[in-house]
């Protein structure tokens, strides 16, 4: 079993499945806002874990959802088209926008929230103006459910994917597509950029990732199989390091986006994970999903993980070494090695007090792998030692 965290905190009250949840500042406070099955848009303090308040203003299953950057206004959409900007202080509806015919999967703000985009089952991608409510764009150009939409964060671009198995990239301006349609293998279910708005990124019903030039419309390198089932929503972290995917196959997991590699550990459900975003600092993941309970992660002290490590045709030296290993808190250390070493030896004096390590071979470049429990900062400094208390024997 794949070694995964736990929860520091698991805020519960939905009576149903949570669709999404999203971080929101406002002051000082850090608050989540969720959407659910149960018809109801909730706020909830990230402190306490306790809930603050209930919208209960919609008559069929919320799903999108965002939250200005100031936390002021809340906007969430419906399983019957309906759209309602609520204000976050008063709780009262500010406007209803109704002119989707079917589930609201999706809804953005521009970053200078003047306008508000939404994906719908109807197949159509909808702009707004977001103070009048007027329709500025009504895009029915995917053949079929329009699942994501997301801007650029130069403001730019209004990209959109769905259910005909493309992410189409538009013109926020004159509403004009970019590109050509990027084309994925399975229906596009969530879409993020990068913060310098020149990679999209994608994540689809089969599991995988891709990677996308936004200016040019090339995939950047293979898909990244990530999941085994459906991915049901991406996240980006605030500087762009790390993407976050939940996933219908009972996890959500987290990637570097420079390396594609598995960063920390696996983030374990009891059921399908709908939701998954970043805090603004970065330190906090949330999930929810088909347990009707938002999850609160600390990643501040995860690490790169390398998957695959272990190949047939070299010999694992760890039968030959004593393997402590807390499965809990594993992080990486590497010392490169030469090419034809295969015999290795471990000091006593690397095992300092609660420092413990098991050792993997790294076949391509070969490396010895390092994982140290546990992560704790006073044990980094001694950490930083194990490459010099690293011996080698020769064969």
């Amino acid at each position: 079993m794949e070694p995964s965290i736990s929860p520091i905190k698991s805020l519960r009250g939905h009576a149903d499945w949570v669709r999404t949840a999203v971080f929101s500042k406002n002051g000082n406070d850090l608050k989540i806002i969720s959407t659910s099955y149960d018809k109801t848009v909730r706020i909830w303090d990230v402190d306490t874990g306790e809930q603050e308040s209930s919208f209960e203003g919609h008559a069929s299953q919320t799903l999108g959802l965002v939250v200005s950057m100031d936390g002021r206004r809340i906007v969430s959409g419906a399983k019957y088209g309906k759209i309602i900007i609520w204000d976050a202080d008063t709780k009262e509806i500010i406007r209803c926008l109704s002119h989707h015919t079917n589930w609201v999967n999706c809804i953005q703000f521009s970053p200078d929230e003047k306008r508000l985009a939404s994906a719908s089952s109807d197949g159509t991608l909808k702009i707004w103006d977001a103070d009048t409510g007027e329709l500025v764009f009504d895009f029915d150009d995917h053949q079929g459910s329009v699942w994501t939409v997301a801007y650029s964060p130069n403001g730019t671009k209004i990209a959109s994917g769905s259910k005909d198995c493309t992410v189409r990239i538009w013109n926020a301006t004159t509403g004009k597509q970019q590109t050509q349609p990027l084309i994925h293998d399975s229906e596009v279910y969530s879409i993020v950029w990068s913060p310098d708005s020149r990679r999209l990124i994608s994540g689809c019903e089969d599991g995988q990732i891709y990677f996308w030039s936004a200016p040019t419309g090339a995939q950047l390198g293979s898909p990244l199989r990530a999941h085994s089932k459906a991915i049901m929503l991406l996240a980006i972290s605030p500087d762009g390091e790390l993407i976050a995917s939940a996933s219908k196959d009972h996890t959500a997991r987290l990637w570097s986006t420079s390396t594609r590699k598995p960063f920390g550990r696996v983030l374990q459900h009891a059921n399908e994970v709908n939701t998954v975003a970043f805090s603004p600092d970065g330190q906090l993941v949330a999930t929810g999903g088909d347990e009707n309970i938002i999850y609160l992660w600390d990643i501040s002290q995860e690490s790169t993980i390398i998957t695959n490590i272990v190949s047939p045709s070299f010999s694992s030296p760890t039968s030959h070494v004593t393997n402590y290993i807390d499965q809990q808190t594993p992080i990486l250390f590497q010392a490169p090695l030469h090419q034809h070493q295969t015999s290795y030896r471990v000091e006593p004096s690397l095992f300092h007090q609660n420092l413990q390590a098991r050792v993997i071979l790294l076949p391509h470049p070969p490396h010895l792998c390092l994982l140290i429990t546990p992560i704790m900062k006073s044990h980094l400094q001694s950490a930083s030692l194990l490459q010099s208390n690293l011996r080698t024997d020769f064969k």
